[in-house]
């Protein structure tokens, strides 16, 4: 198939072709039979004979497939997965650690320093949370739409690399007001990473390998918000008054130094999508044998359902426009982590400067080994790529622990065990962006829009519900908070099994369909010689 130019047409004469082509190709059993692992000579491999060692090795094979990837793959298919997760899974959890590292170092520079240079008062660092809010708003669906038309690894290694520049220049800036503009324009910036990224891995992984992989992407979020504490006390005690800047502006260069070079490498690892991916570490045979794959998972390819006009107004007249973003609303509402609770429950009851800092980070640590070993559950045989239930598992653990925390005169072990696992829900965001190609596999496009329009809900979610239920007068127990943490979880959980049977729904309906097609496809040709 020939490559795409950099705007992507998708003519649909080709996509009916391709479809045609692997449907022969399943029903004569030749899908890849080139590259598979059996031997001629069909002597036993080495797991299939008798021993200890075949045994053990039997064992490792089964721990393989519920921990990464079915190790029955054809070797040239583990291959091409190789090479993608070393460079896309790479390249995007360098890139999405930046963007939070980026995004967390205001408030660490605030309380460094910057606060007493610039004469900020009032309510002024709010305010430029809200300035970078509206620029990362206003990028993202000019960015997923733009991504389907001009490369992303263009369009987003170019934006890294700009927000880069601009972080740097909020180390020498004089005024807050030149510092309001800074900020929003980072995020503007940062705006197009996230839900281009999301959408670029969920067009290349199929539904039993993507679960793992957006929650590995999205564990980054939560490394990066520990490090750049870390980050700002080392700047702040090593580099404090060298070359005449404090401690709070080296961290800007700092966070600008590690954002620059992971925006350039950008241009080389990022690879596009699978209808038009140009990665020098791709060859044109993986790069078709990945179309092959979403395809057979039930996929329409990019430019099938092309943007136009009227294409927002289809997309509206369907159910995941508006449930889907909803969702997304729980999600973001049901994670208690609007407010430090847990920090301030321990400064509360005196304890140590040393246990309210490092205590606190425990529960980030629960949150990214939940969210790793959800994702890897949800694409093992034990769930074969089904998510609800790994959504409602996570949600239930913070739900215990919201409850608790309401119910607040426990003994204090049951408060620590509380605050908790409170963060298990950390890991349903990755986990429910991987659901998105199977809620919508009948339009590329809208999975791409939905996924940066659902990440809005949650961004102008966060503008009201802190100063609505999680005011810092209610600390430290922050009732009314953990009361509405609670509800939005069982909200999500009861949404997450209407999303189930909708999703049944039109699989069922997409089935009907394809068999009625190949019926009237099958049945003319005949008619055509009886009429002859």
């Amino acid at each position: 198939m020939a490559e795409i130019p950099e705007a992507v047409s998708w003519i649909p004469p080709a996509v009916d072709n391709e479809k045609k082509q692997l449907g022969h190709s399943i029903s004569t059993g030749h899908v890849d039979s080139h590259s598979s692992d059996a031997s001629d000579s069909g002597s036993p491999k080495p797991w299939e004979k008798p021993g200890f060692t075949a045994k053990a090795h039997r064992t490792w094979r089964s721990i393989q497939r519920y921990i990464w990837d079915d190790p029955d793959k054809p070797a040239i298919e583990k291959k091409f997965l190789l090479k993608l997760d070393f460079f896309l899974l790479t390249y995007t959890c360098l890139g999405y650690f930046c963007k939070n590292l980026d995004q967390a170092n205001i408030s660490n520079a605030y309380v460094s320093g910057m606060k007493e240079a610039l004469n900020m008062g009032g309510s002024e660092l709010t305010y430029m949370g809200n300035v970078f809010t509206a620029g990362y708003v206003v990028g993202q669906l000019p960015a997923v739409i733009l991504a389907t038309k001009v490369r992303p690894s263009i369009m987003v290694s170019t934006l890294e690399i700009l927000w880069a520049v601009f972080t740097f220049c909020c180390a020498s800036v004089k005024t807050v007001p030149q510092l309001y503009a800074l900020r929003f324009l980072v995020g503007l910036c940062e705006g197009a990473f996230f839900p281009v990224i999301i959408y670029l891995i969920s067009s290349w992984y199929t539904k039993v390998e993507r679960g793992k992989r957006v929650s590995i992407f999205y564990a980054t979020a939560t490394m990066a918000g520990m490090f750049s504490g870390y980050l700002q006390a080392a700047a702040y005690k090593n580099l404090n008054g060298v070359a005449g800047r404090e401690g709070w502006q080296w961290l800007f260069i700092i966070c600008g130094i590690i954002s620059l070079p992971v925006g350039v490498i950008g241009y080389f690892f990022n690879p596009d999508f699978p209808e038009n991916s140009r990665a020098f570490y791709l060859t044109s045979e993986e790069t078709a044998r990945a179309r092959q794959r979403l395809l057979r998972d039930g996929y329409n390819p990019l430019g099938a359902s092309a943007w136009d006009r009227t294409k927002i107004f289809r997309i509206a007249k369907q159910w995941q426009f508006w449930l889907l973003p909803l969702g997304y609303f729980f999600v973001q509402s049901s994670f208690p982590s609007a407010q430090p609770a847990f920090a301030l429950y321990l400064k509360a009851t005196h304890r140590t400067v040393y246990e309210i800092n490092v205590w606190p980070t425990g529960q980030s640590a629960i949150g990214v080994v939940v969210q790793i070993v959800a994702g890897m559950l949800c694409d093992s045989p034990l769930l074969n790529g089904r998510r609800w239930q790994a959504i409602t598992f996570m949600q239930a653990g913070t739900f215990i622990g919201a409850v608790i925390i309401i119910a607040w005169n426990v003994p204090e072990g049951a408060k620590f065990f509380a605050y908790y696992i409170t963060y298990m829900c950390a890991g349903v965001p990755g986990i429910y962006y991987a659901w998105f190609p199977e809620l919508i596999p009948h339009d590329h496009e809208m999975r791409g829009f939905l996924t940066a329009f659902s990440n809005i809900a949650s961004y102008v979610n966060q503008i009201w519900v802190t100063d609505a239920v999680w005011r810092t007068i209610e600390a430290p127990r922050f009732r009314p908070g953990f009361i509405f943490a609670a509800v939005t979880g069982v909200c999500l959980v009861l949404l997450s099994i209407g999303l189930h049977f909708l999703q049944l729904r039109d699989t069922r309906i997409r089935e009907r369909e394809a068999r009625e097609a190949v019926q009237v496809d099958v049945e003319a040709p005949v008619e055509e010689k009886f009429e002859s």
